[in-house]
């Protein structure tokens, strides 16, 4: 019996944060180009570059944008990292080129703009503003 009832707690837990896949596109030769799936009420979603390198992954709770998002180039490097909670923009921005220098910083409070650093090509700061 308690086998039987730590099995059953397992399955209903598992259940509870189980992935379910909601749709894939392949580009014509075939290799995936995008998915989507779902974590209980957040959808994931996840797009490639044709190489099939990671291009950009976000999360959607309700519709809405939510949580970190993040896009990449076709060689692998992190071009932008982006935050949300509940649609609205939230938290550090950051946009990057292909070499991994900054090109520039937005800081989000409650979705408005509070913060931002341009950087030139080389990552020295050129401007700061506060809003």
């Amino acid at each position: 019996m308690r086998t039987l009832l730590l099995l059953v707690a397992l399955l209903s837990l598992r259940s509870a944060v189980a992935q379910d896949l909601l749709a894939q596109e392949r580009w014509p030769d075939g290799t995936l180009k995008a998915t989507r799936y779902s974590e209980g009420e957040r959808v994931h979603f996840i797009t490639y570059h044709e190489n099939g390198r990671v291009n950009e992954i976000g999360t959607f709770c309700q519709g809405k944008r939510d949580g970190d998002w993040k896009q990449y180039s076709d060689t692998g490097a992190l071009l932008a990292r982006a935050g949300f909670k509940n649609g609205e923009r939230q938290g550090l921005w950051e946009f990057r080129n292909a070499m991994d220098k900054p090109l520039g910083r937005l800081l989000y409070r409650n979705g408005a703009l509070v913060r931002a650093v341009a950087y030139d090509p080389g990552g020295a700061m050129l401007a700061q503003r506060e809003y």
